[in-house]
């Protein structure tokens, strides 16, 4: 398939940018340090499998980055402790086996990447995912940036924002969506 007059074809077939980037896409930088946002759904588990195909177009570090969602942490802790709990016990049993829960998740991810030849910089932090996922992809100067869209429920999705729009209305680095497979999760 040929690319638009006025883009370059990218490496993957759903990816073309305007030629004004100035970055030929045989350059071995143009995808050196990408960021990969996951939600741990079966959707970003399907963006996983692209950002280990990016490698082919020279991608050689992945900062990968799971955000434990503020705003669904305080809806879980607003649930009544029981009479058992001593005050603040309950929250923070929660929010230590959340986190556990998710340590254990970014590892695999890690060792599943690294496997693919990928260096791979892991990162766990709590915040609201959208604005954490721009801020540490200027952080670490990566070049783009991997999302899942739709990898929670849709009423999730209507109550929070989509994670993926808010990352590609803020970002300052192109943007690669993989979409659920519909009738999936």
């Amino acid at each position: 398939m040929q690319a638009p007059a006025g883009t370059a074809q990218a490496p993957c077939k759903h990816l073309s940018f305007p030629r004004t980037i100035g970055v030929p896409w045989n350059d071995p930088m143009l995808f050196e340090t990408i960021l990969f946002a996951t939600d741990f759904s079966e959707t970003s588990a399907r963006a996983m499998d692209y950002v280990r195909r990016l490698k082919d177009a020279g991608c050689r570090e992945v900062v990968l980055l799971h955000v434990i969602d503020q705003r669904e942490a305080h809806v879980l802790l607003a649930e009544p402790a029981g009479f058992a709990a001593a005050e603040g016990e309950y929250e923070a049993e929660l929010l230590g086996m959340m986190r556990k829960n998710a340590e254990a998740k970014l590892d695999e991810v890690r060792r599943w990447l690294e496997d693919a030849g990928l260096s791979v910089k892991a990162h766990l932090i709590d915040g609201i995912p959208a604005t954490e996922i721009v801020r540490v992809a200027d952080a670490e100067h990566t070049s783009l940036i991997v999302v899942g869209s739709h990898g929670r429920s849709n009423i999730t999705q209507f109550l929070l924002g989509s994670v993926s729009e808010n990352v590609i209305r803020h970002a300052n680095q192109p943007v690669l969506v993989v979409r659920r497979i519909e009738g999936g999760q």
